[in-house]
């Protein structure tokens, strides 16, 4: 953030400000520049690095100024450019944004922000309710009459939610394609949606049998489920709009007066955090996971397939999860690209990847190697994270997968595979490996790119790697 107090509020922020603030960014964010780097306290920096590795983390640039006029063309140049640099990667939300509060806006921004106020009129097959201890209606709604909400109110709808819609491909392509090709299963496949509201009205076509029901809700927010409205509101304009009609939501409406605020926020909290369940869960239907379980255990591994799973061994090290070892498994692939998927999205080890990482030629010692590596590696760039400002403390925060993948090429897949193969000497070898490693890259990394981008994208991975002969 940067901010600037004018006394007689004329004028606006100075490009000369800016321009420091955005050298401060530079630096914080480990980019490689030829301005000096940002005189930061520790903690700031140990800070941002920790934020940085949050997966989802968004970077917001905030400029402040008592000034009554919006910042210059000249002004707006440099900040647009280390947007352009921060947002360029294609096909996934903008990873950084930029908000300038002025005179005007900044007293707004400081005023009471009003909720928008949202009523739906809905009409549900096959409804049930319950009154006690709080008033709620459940059935089936058309898929093509909740498409039509997202079109008339947006992102309204999700005023009281935790987040509004993930831009996620993999969900939406999920959801799009049950409409197109089986939308009368829609009701089996989807987890449906919460609907809180203030009051709920019931209409008296819908009090003589529980076949149809006609329901007001006043102040309506979906508390879960946002994703579905969002993509289903996609569908109206393309080929697949007809088949909403065919196509039936689980809803479930409940009525929260505006007394009972804190009531509202439990449910969206815990509607939000139970029974959710990712493509990594599956992976435990697999024969081959529970293949490499027995294997495992022969090599002295407990390894768990389930997330949250309690481990009986009281030997960490002994102790293998399933998203730690896709990860080293993605590490030690020949193929560079597995390693920047799992800086990328990890999610996707459990997708795209997934038969690449795990198959019936996965070897347990290969795999169990792998680990360890990985795990070794990421200790000794947090040594040299923690000693290093700039370009090289943010090559050992995003480049970890990458250079988990180049020791482990540098041992050797056979090696990695071989019983007889003793991996002490590359242990003992590994922290001068990851040093000369990181600074090779550091030497010839792009001048104004993000680390966090750079290596989330194969196409730049392939050429750093190649310029820097690794």
């Amino acid at each position: 953030m940067q901010s600037k107090w004018r006394q007689d509020g004329t004028g606006s922020i100075d490009l000369g400000g800016v321009l420091k603030f955005l050298a401060g960014v530079r630096s914080l964010l480990g980019m490689k520049s030829d301005e000096e780097p940002i005189h930061a306290s520790e903690t700031t920096k140990t800070a941002v690095r920790e934020l940085l590795k949050t997966p989802g983390a968004r970077i917001r640039l905030v400029t402040v100024s008592t000034a009554s006029e919006e910042p210059s063309e000249e002004v707006e140049l440099p900040i647009q450019e280390i947007l352009e640099q921060l947002n360029d990667l294609q096909d996934v939300e903008p990873l950084a944004g930029h908000n300038h509060f002025g005179q005007a806006a900044l007293f707004n921004s400081i005023s009471e922000k009003i909720r928008p106020s949202v009523d739906i009129d809905l009409q549900m097959l096959d409804w049930g309710k319950a009154s006690d201890p709080q008033r709620i209606f459940y059935g089936r709604v058309s898929a093509a009459e909740i498409a039509s909400w997202f079109k008339e109110h947006g992102t309204d709808l999700f005023a009281e939610n935790i987040r509004v819609v993930i831009p996620r491909s993999d969900i939406n392509e999920g959801i799009l394609s049950t409409i197109a090709t089986k939308p009368d299963r829609f009701v089996y496949y989807n987890n449906g949606i919460t609907i809180l509201a203030d009051t709920i009205e019931t209409g008296p076509g819908g009090l003589l049998n529980r076949d149809v029901g006609y329901f007001k809700l006043t102040s309506a927010s979906i508390v879960n489920g946002a994703q579905t409205v969002s993509t289903l509101g996609s569908a109206i304009g393309t080929e697949r709009e007809e088949n909403l009609g065919k196509a039936f939501v689980l809803v479930r409406c409940i009525e929260v007066p505006l007394a009972e605020e804190d009531l509202g926020r439990s449910i969206t909290r815990y509607a939000n955090t139970q029974n959710e369940v990712s493509s990594q869960d599956f992976a435990f239907l697999d024969p081959e996971q529970h293949r490499l379980v027995r294997e495992l255990q022969v090599l002295g591994y407990e390894y768990l397939l389930r997330s949250a799973e309690v481990p009986k061994s009281k030997d960490p090290t002994k102790v293998i999860e399933l998203r730690q070892a896709a990860i080293a498994l993605a590490c030690a692939s020949p193929n560079a690209s597995h390693s920047v998927v799992a800086k990328r999205e990890v999610s996707r080890l459990f997708t795209d990847s997934y038969s690449a990482l795990f198959n019936p030629s996965t070897d347990p010692l290969r795999l169990s190697r792998a680990v360890v590596i990985t795990d070794a590696v990421d200790e000794i760039l947090d040594d040299i994270e923690r000693e290093s400002d700039g370009v090289k403390g943010g090559v050992a925060v995003h480049g970890r997968r990458v250079i988990a993948h180049l020791v482990m090429k540098k041992i050797g897949q056979k090696a990695l595979a071989d019983p007889d193969h003793d991996l002490t000497a590359n242990l003992n070898n590994l922290r001068g490996d990851v040093s000369n490693m990181v600074d090779s890259l550091v030497e010839i990394f792009p001048t104004n790119a993000y680390p966090g981008n750079v290596f989330k994208n194969g196409s730049r991975v392939s050429k750093l790697l190649s310029d820097a002969d690794l």
